[in-house]
């Protein structure tokens, strides 16, 4: 019994951390317009983590007198990609050359399938390539960090990148490095790749020492997260609005493929080849309404999934502990021996979700007692592809070390005396995160009993 009451008073500890750094940042900021009216101006907000990246225009705040930077850890997401599942494009294929013989298209569901088969050989053994799009991304960012942070590499410090170990986080790594040695010939960047850093790289990989797979299938997340998911589908996602305009036989549909499941792959498809550079588009096939309905059942599901859940009773974002740790142990290490210049990290977008639910970020750890409140503070499209954590640190002879902390290269807030905010120290950054991530390590180590 006593052990029980021990998990329950942890749990309370943890959540109550993580809601307190949550309303620090709220009660600072004011509440983001709503996703619908932002979808009906732009439809590509719709997008969610297809979205485009977007270089920040406007100015950063600047440091306090007489700090320099030293020092960066980064976590970048792979640049644009192809739809996630070569599936995906072959039932699709499949599907569209069934509904031909049976006659069950429109004119605008012939005219679809026509395009679709004719693009078909754009995308066939592709899924999950990073594009030429990807790779300008992370060049672009690679260039913007030397110009802006360029002190850090004048006097040519160890630079270190490590990538998760599929393809399209590697070719990102590549761009991304290559963008900063081609502006300085003495410029060196390690780069690696293996399966070893996978539980940071990676948070939900199967390697981590917390995962499902490693614990004879224990989830870190309760079991009802799902049922909410299913309801919120049903009720934004209206597939019997959405066909006839492509199909006059709504049964056929459902027998060969499901009307629902249909309306999600023509979704993915769309958001899919704006990331690429084949000449094809399918834009416009969705009104911004029926986009709307999408974003936010996917904005839901992620919430549940990697996010606080409603109420904060889902703790699976607090798997991203260990690459939190590993920023503050590397940068502590790095800083002492004054030899290193950057950590450079290429994974994946839901390691940056969880990581920044599990650090208060902005409204990211927000719990919601109902789906409808979840819009207005949690945004996964703030997710797009290259979406990139950066930890800029700054120092003063004779002052404390400050740390700065961007979401896309835009600075962000944090649950910490902001005296200088944006700029933290460096010791109350460390002082509050490593409690944050021991309660967090050792309350999914108790879920998992």
């Amino acid at each position: 019994m006593k052990h029980l009451n021990s998990i329950a008073m942890r749990r309370v500890l943890v959540f109550l951390l993580i809601l307190l750094q949550a309303c620090l940042v709220l009660s600072a900021q004011e509440k983001v317009p709503a996703a619908y009216d932002r979808i009906m101006k732009d439809p590509v907000y719709a997008y969610l983590e297809y979205s485009p990246y977007k270089a920040p225009t406007e100015p950063c705040a600047l440091p306090p007198k007489g700090y320099k930077p030293v020092y960066i850890s980064h976590y970048g997401r792979h640049g644009a990609r192809y739809n996630y599942k070569q599936e995906g494009y072959d039932d699709l294929k499949a599907f569209f050359e069934k509904a031909i013989v049976a006659g069950v298209l429109t004119p605008d569901g012939r005219a679809l399938a026509q395009k679709y088969l004719g693009a078909y050989k754009y995308f066939d053994g592709r899924a999950g390539d990073l594009t030429p799009l990807g790779w300008d991304q992370h060049y672009g960012i690679g260039g913007r960090m030397y110009r802006n942070y360029r002190q850090v590499f004048r006097k040519h410090p160890h630079l270190d990148a490590r990538a998760s170990t599929i393809q399209r986080s590697i070719m990102s790594m590549v761009a991304f490095c290559d963008a900063i040695e081609e502006q300085d010939s003495h410029v060196r960047i390690d780069k690696e790749t293996s399966e070893s850093f996978m539980p940071i790289m990676n948070p939900h990989h199967s390697n981590h020492p917390f995962s499902e797979s490693v614990r004879g299938g224990k989830k870190p997340y309760g079991k009802g997260w799902m049922k909410e998911v299913k309801d919120l589908k049903a009720r934004t996602i209206r597939a019997d609005d959405f066909l006839p305009r492509y199909f006059n036989d709504l049964d056929w549909v459902e027998r060969n493929f499901g009307k629902t499941n249909l309306e999600l792959e023509l979704y993915f498809l769309m958001i899919s080849t704006a990331c690429t550079d084949v000449p094809v588009s399918f834009e416009g096939m969705f009104s911004p309404e029926e986009l709307y309905g999408l974003w936010e059942w996917r904005n839901y599901f992620y919430y549940q999934k990697w996010g606080p859940g409603e109420n904060g009773t889902n703790p699976a974002f607090l798997l991203a502990s260990l690459l939190l740790d590993d920023i503050m142990d590397k940068a502590d290490e790095d800083l002492a021996s004054g030899k290193f210049g950057a950590r450079l990290r290429f994974g994946h977008d839901t390691p940056i979700a969880m990581i920044l639910c599990l650090m208060g970020v902005d409204g990211w750890s927000t719990p919601a007692a109902h789906p409808s409140d979840i819009k207005y503070f949690y945004d996964f499209t703030n997710v797009p592809m290259a979406a990139n954590l950066q930890l800029v640190f700054y120092a003063r002879r004779g002052a404390p070390t400050l740390v700065r902390m961007m979401l896309n290269e835009r600075d962000i807030t944090l649950p910490l005396p902001g005296e200088n905010a944006p700029y933290y120290r460096w010791s109350d950054f460390t002082s509050h995160y490593r409690t944050v991530t021991s309660a967090a390590k050792s309350m999914i180590e108790d879920l998992l009993k």
